[in-house]
């Protein structure tokens, strides 16, 4: 059994006493942040707004919760506060320990834990598209009972978001058997029951890194039985607030954790064999086309760079005729270039077969990923360009498709 991750384990006596001073809460909104003074403010207004109108029926509260060093989150939140009156109370705290988002996230729930809130909304600082109306979308299913964990839903571009749309997304659907558009929508609404476990997990010992908790907490409702919904959230604006981290940075934090949970989970989704749509509230998202030129000619040279240049890592990673298959995309010239999803889905599950095996050093085995998901997403976007509208969900959901048909080749491997 997890140790129990608390409040008073988190937060320090002056912030400790603040949230108590709260009492209660059904409705606890933690502003998850981390060195975000740019945008946590217009959050907090949404999330207020969101408190006072559409959920004016239930006793809400604010708590930003700051996961870094720095002071100019909290004191750019509390300025915004002192120049009005606030609808409903507002508390700044700040999470001890290494700088982590997920430490933040985990801080949250904590606290809505401890005012004994039936509804946690996490949201990330840097989500400046927050409305008050989509705050309440997701806290109103878990609220009404109707639902135990309400993740976002976007409207998008093509090349908006491809690390999910071509990786997170037909990755958790193969394993896990929902069909789940976000992995890291920056939001989602949990019961008081979901947070508890989340927050008893043994998923989170060792490895809070980046988007660890906001991964696993998706995963974790997938396999324990939640009822999962999505809501339409309109268009996705997230202001990082940081330098944003490389490429190979980004898919280590991402792909990684998604890789470790299937080690905790394999007997799970080692019995999983099709997929299911989650209930959606609001109007379906869409898929736009990309308006603008799309790098696709700098991303097929760095797929190219790596089959030069890491091809003894990948010779460790991937079976033979996965590789094999490779070599052909070196010769092709950009606007030739074709990289099929299901050759790409077997890419994933080669890598995740050598992740679980520890075949290489676990970060340099993830990093390697970045030249092949690179070639991954430049053939989508050729495919993809001046196409139809309609025709584009057509293209994604034969992403998905064709992770789970390879899965098949991912459990008879899995040792």
């Amino acid at each position: 059994m997890a140790e129990r991750v608390d409040a008073a384990q988190l937060l320090r006596g002056d912030d400790l006493r603040a949230i108590d001073a709260l009492s209660s809460a059904d409705v606890l909104v933690g502003v998850c942040a981390l060195n975000q003074a740019r945008s946590a403010a217009r959050v907090v207004e949404a999330a207020t707004a969101g408190l006072a109108t559409a959920l004016a029926d239930w006793k809400g509260a604010v708590v930003v919760v700051e996961a870094g060093y720095r002071s100019e989150t909290l004191d750019a939140v509390q300025s915004w506060m002192t120049a009005r009156a606030l609808p409903v109370p507002v508390r700044c705290v700040r999470i001890s320990g290494p700088p982590r988002r997920s430490r933040a996230i985990l801080g949250a729930m904590a606290i809505a834990r401890r005012l004994g809130s039936a509804a946690c909304v996490l949201v990330n600082a840097g989500l400046t598209s927050l409305t008050p109306e989509g705050l309440a979308c997701l806290a109103r299913p878990v609220l009404a009972e109707t639902a135990d964990c309400v993740g976002p839903a976007y409207t998008h571009t093509v090349a908006e978001g491809t690390l999910t749309t071509n990786l997170l997304a037909p990755l958790c659907r193969a394993l896990y058997g929902r069909r789940v558009q976000q992995i890291l929508g920056g939001c989602a609404a949990l019961c008081q029951r979901a947070a508890a476990r989340l927050l008893e997990s043994e998923a989170w010992e060792g490895d809070l890194t980046e988007h660890a908790v906001e991964i696993g907490l998706v995963v974790e409702a997938l396999t324990s039985g939640d009822r999962v919904a999505e809501a339409h959230l309109g268009r996705k604006v997230l202001d990082t607030g940081l330098t944003a981290p490389d490429l190979a940075t980004t898919l280590a934090q991402t792909v990684g954790p998604m890789f470790r949970l299937m080690d905790r989970h394999r007997a799970v989704w080692s019995e999983i064999a099709e997929s299911t749509a989650v209930p959606r509230i609001g109007e379906p998202p869409s898929v736009l086309p990309e308006v603008g030129g799309v790098p696709v000619d700098r991303m097929v040279h760095a797929f190219k760079l790596g089959l030069k240049d890491l091809v003894q890592v990948w010779e460790q990673a991937l079976q033979e005729d996965t590789l094999a298959a490779l070599y052909p995309l070196g010769l092709a010239p950009p606007e030739e270039f074709e990289f099929s999803a299901d050759h790409w889905a077997r890419v994933v599950f080669d890598f995740a077969v050598a992740h679980h095996e520890q075949r290489l050093p676990r970060d340099l085995l993830l990093r390697a990923l970045t030249p092949l998901y690179l070639g991954r997403v430049a053939a989508f976007l050729r495919d993809m360009h001046g196409q139809s509208p309609a025709r584009i969900p057509v293209a994604l959901e034969a992403v998905g498709r064709a992770f789970e048909v390879e899965k098949t080749g991912l459990v008879a491997r899995w040792r």
